[in-house]
Parts: structure tokens; C-alpha cells; sequence
């Protein structure tokens, strides 16, 4: 499971343009650690890190005077990533089947019931236990569900979050449209061949040289920062400002899309290109 709290990144800067105060992920991300648990636990590999969820929810404008406008960050990421789609509801019934059918919901807590929250904050539906819905709360600290009216209105605590019943989610929720942003996932394709060449989805290759690291699948996207890349891909690359992972590193495929005959893998941290012009430039 892929979980984050806020509280653990005071120094991940999250500013809005319209302040000159510095603002971070601690003080305004609920957000951007709510997307992340999302996207990542879906995805099955972490896509994005706290840091580069929240410069691209700033790149996109999805940062905004509450904190996080999660129609703009959603309607981004699917942009980004088409494996990933979302839609928007009030109904506490349709967020139920969501979750049943595997799909994760980022939850618009209120203002004027206080579950997750004594305001508006972002909590994420990640499974049912019975007929009721774990969270995974990205603000938890020491002794929050045990305080205000809390104890009484969550079924009970976890170490992430807490177990609350259908009614309690809709009263929490009840002041905000949309109340639920339904995730979804649809695997990528398992296999893809050109020229011969084949790479299959969930399978680790091999880099036969060094390699740029992209944004997304084509050299018409730019070449990501060192400091975009996951903890693993870090210590896989190049020093230097720009993202090359060197010769010799393992990774792990969790999407593949033929351009043309290229053939282009998407990695935990990016995209790299597989087969190019006639190159083969990742293996087994």
C-alpha cells in the first residue's frame, strides 16, 4: 500500500501564485498526498512522488486558494496517463460500487460536519470493510480520531486513517458537490512487438546504455530533472541536473506504447525509450 502524510513534508514547497507567503505540502496538501495515494495504489508502482505531484499540480493550475482543485489535478493526470479516468458523483451508493469494482475515490470533506476534519479536507475511500468504507486519512497526527465528536461518528481508527459508516461519510460530505471523485484504472496492454522487438507489461529489463528519462513517450517531450526521479531512480542515474539513467539499470515496465515502430516503456520514474530507430536499447 502507497500512503502519505502531509505532516511528513514541511519543505515541499506548495505556493500559490496570488501570496508571497511560503506554503507547503504540510500546511495546503491534502490534495496532492490524496492523488498520490490514489494514483500509485492503482497504478501499482509509484508514478509520482510528493514532490512531483505537487509541481505538477502547480504546472497544471490545480493549485488554488482552498489548496487543491482536484477536477483540474484529475483531469491533468488523465491527460498525462490515458490508464487512468474519473467521474465525479454526490451519491454515496455509487461510490460504494466504485470501490467494490477496485476504483479508489478522493472524498471532499466539508465544512459543517466534522468527520475527517474541522473544515474542507481531502480523504481517500480505499476499500470497504463490510458495508462500511476504510480511509486513509493523508492528515493524521496523534489522538485525531479521538477528539471533537469524532469517536462517535467513525466506526474506528486505524493506523492510516479511520473505518466510517455510509451515513457518516454522507454527512460529512454533504455540503459539497462533487462530493466523491471516482478513480479508475484500466491495465495497459500486456505486450507489445515491433520489428520483432516485444516488451510485456509487469516484466524487468535491462538498459544496454545510458537514457534520457522523458515526460512521456516520444522525443517531443521534454527530459525530466535527476531530482524528479523516484528514490530508485536516483540512485540509478547520472549526477548531473538532467534525469539519465545509466547502463545496466534494472527496471520494471508498467506501460508500453508503440510510436510509429518505437516502442517507448513507461518506468516508475518516466519514460524511456525501449526500441528507436532500429535500436534496441532495453532487454531481458
Amino acid at each position: 500500500m502507497y500512503y502519505y502524510n502531509q505532516n511528513d513534508y514541511p519543505s515541499v514547497k506548495y505556493d500559490r501564485s496570488s501570496t508571497s507567503e511560503v506554503e507547503t505540502v504540510k500546511s495546503s496538501g491534502c490534495g496532492v498526498c490524496a492523488a498520490c495515494i490514489v494514483v500509485n495504489n492503482l497504478a501499482g508502482g509509484e508514478l509520482y512522488t510528493v514532490s512531483q505531484m505537487a509541481k505538477f499540480s502547480v504546472d497544471n493550475g490545480a493549485r488554488d486558494n482552498s489548496g487543491t482543485n482536484i477536477n483540474t489535478l484529475l483531469n491533468a493526470l488523465c491527460k498525462a496517463h490515458s490508464a487512468f479516468s474519473f467521474k465525479t458523483t454526490t451519491s454515496e451508493s455509487e461510490l460504494v460500487n466504485h470501490i467494490k469494482k477496485g476504483g479508489l475515490a478522493i472524498c471532499n470533506q466539508g465544512d459543517s460536519y466534522n468527520v475527517f476534519s474541522t473544515a474542507g479536507h481531502f480523504v481517500v475511500a480505499y476499500k470497504m470493510s463490510g458495508k462500511n468504507i476504510e480511509i486513509l486519512d493523508p492528515q493524521m497526527y496523534d489522538g485525531k480520531y479521538d477528539a471533537y465528536k469524532r469517536p462517535q461518528r467513525i466506526i474506528k481508527k486505524t493506523a492510516n486513517g479511520c473505518i466510517v459508516s455510509q451515513t457518516e461519510m454522507g454527512k460529512a460530505t454533504a455540503d459539497r458537490n462533487p462530493a466523491y471523485f471516482l478513480v479508475s484504472y484500466t491495465k495497459p496492454k500486456g505486450s507489445v512487438k515491433s520489428k520483432g522487438v516485444s516488451y510485456t507489461v509487469g516484466r524487468n529489463y535491462t538498459l544496454q546504455t545510458d537514457l534520457k528519462v522523458r515526460t512521456g513517450a516520444g522525443t517531443n517531450y521534454s527530459q525530466k530533472k535527476r531530482s524528479q526521479l523516484t528514490e530508485s531512480g536516483k540512485s540509478n542515474a547520472k549526477l548531473g541536473y538532467y534525469a539519465v539513467l545509466k547502463k545496466g539499470t534494472v527496471v520494471t515496465v508498467n506501460e508500453i506504447k508503440k510510436v510509429g515502430n518505437d516502442i517507448w516503456l513507461r518506468i516508475p520514474s518516466g519514460w524511456i525509450a525501449g526500441y528507436y530507430q532500429g535500436n534496441l536499447y532495453v532487454k531481458l
